[in-house]
C-alpha cells in the first residue's frame, strides 16, 4: 500500500510539473506574441492632434516665456491681434526665437524675426508699408 501511495504522489507530482511547464511555455509565447505586436504598433503608431479651433489661443511654454522680453513678448502678440501675423507665421517666428543665439530676445531682434519671415511672401509695397509698421519712431506729438 505504500508503494501505491507513493507512486500515486509521484505521479500527481508529475502531471502538476507537466502542466506548470505547458502554462510557462505558453505564457512565454504569448509573451512574444505581443511584443512582437507592441512592436508594429508601435511603428504604426502616432500622436494625433485636434485642429486648431478659431477661438483658441496660443499659450507660450516656459522656455519660450524665458527667451523673449516682454516688450518682444507684447508686441509678438500684437502682431497677432491684428492680423499680420497668421498662425503658421507665428509658430515660425517663435521657433526662430527660440534657436536664437541671444539669452533674451530684444524688441529688435524680433521685429527682424518677423520681417524676415513675411519678406518671402510680400510684395516691394507690401514690404515698405511693413518696414513702416515695424521700424516707426514715436515723435513727440506735434503742435497745431
Amino acid at each position: 500500500m505504500k508503494d501505491n501511495l507513493f507512486e500515486m504522489l509521484l505521479n500527481l507530482f508529475e502531471q502538476s510539473l507537466n502542466q506548470l511547464q505547458k502554462r510557462n511555455e505558453t505564457a512565454e509565447q504569448e509573451l512574444i506574441i505581443d511584443s512582437s505586436d507592441d512592436e508594429q504598433n508601435a511603428e504604426t503608431d502616432f500622436m494625433q492632434f485636434k485642429n486648431q479651433d478659431t477661438k483658441s489661443t496660443r499659450v507660450l511654454i516656459y522656455e519660450e516665456q524665458m527667451k523673449m522680453s516682454k516688450a518682444s513678448y507684447q508686441f509678438l502678440m500684437r502682431m497677432k491681434l491684428c492680423n499680420v501675423l497668421t498662425d503658421a507665421t507665428l509658430e515660425t517666428v517663435l521657433h526662430q526665437l527660440l534657436f536664437s543665439e541671444s539669452r533674451i530676445v530684444t524688441l529688435q531682434e524680433t521685429k527682424w524675426i518677423i520681417r524676415n519671415a513675411l519678406s518671402g511672401n510680400l510684395s516691394e509695397e507690401q514690404l515698405a508699408f511693413l518696414d513702416l509698421v515695424l521700424y516707426q519712431t514715436e515723435d513727440e506729438p506735434t503742435l497745431h
